[in-house]
């Protein structure tokens, strides 16, 4: 019985490590080290690496893709068009939002707690404030394989997700899938 009890014991704190955080406890984790390293005056090339890395390793950029063009666009597109599409589509917004890095910088943040859509889907808005300027960030999550990752981030009511999704459509208006996915990479490729 002693045993049972231990082994029950064990596994429950390993199931806790190994469980998902709260869905903004996922933001604030790499929000402090994030604002450190933008309030620095000069950055060497690794910390700008890092501020890419910290921005971007909590987007899910095959949903924020898929989310970004009209409904089905993606889906009726070969495998190989989709990953290739998917992969400049991150590219491009990795490097791009190392370039505004002032929507992210702030004095002071605050949270609210998490608007929760059953048990794997999440809005988590913070609140940001510089030099007496506030600003608002919504995050919108899911939780996959543990982890939550965002697939929309909002800044003062203007979605990335929405404002991709209408460029996107329009261009589609006129060009093939494969020229907007060139557009898309020559975005990418002016943003290194």
């Amino acid at each position: 019985m002693k045993i049972a009890l231990l082994f029950t014991a064990i596994c429950l704190s390993v199931s806790a490590v190994f469980a998902a955080d709260d869905p903004v406890q996922a933001i604030q984790k790499k929000d402090k080290e994030l604002q450190a390293l933008i309030k620095k005056s000069n950055r060497s090339a690794k910390e700008g690496e890092r501020v890419k890395a910290l921005l971007n390793d909590s987007f899910n950029f095959k949903m924020l893709a898929t989310k970004s063009l009209p409904k089905g666009v993606l889906e009726a597109q070969t495998p190989e068009a989709q990953e290739k599409f998917t992969s400049e589509f991150e590219r491009m917004v990795r490097n791009s939002s190392a370039k505004r890095l002032e929507v992210y910088k702030a004095d002071s943040t605050i949270y609210e707690p998490a608007k929760m859509k059953g048990d794997s889907e999440a809005r988590v808005v913070a609140h940001l404030w510089n030099k007496g300027k506030e600003a608002v960030l919504e995050y919108r999550m899911t939780l996959e394989n543990g982890k939550w990752t965002a697939w929309d981030l909002i800044i003062d009511d203007l979605s990335t997700a929405r404002n991709y999704k209408d460029q996107f459509a329009e261009i589609l208006k006129t060009k093939s899938f494969a020229e907007l996915t060139d557009i898309v990479k020559n975005k990418a490729d002016q943003a290194e």
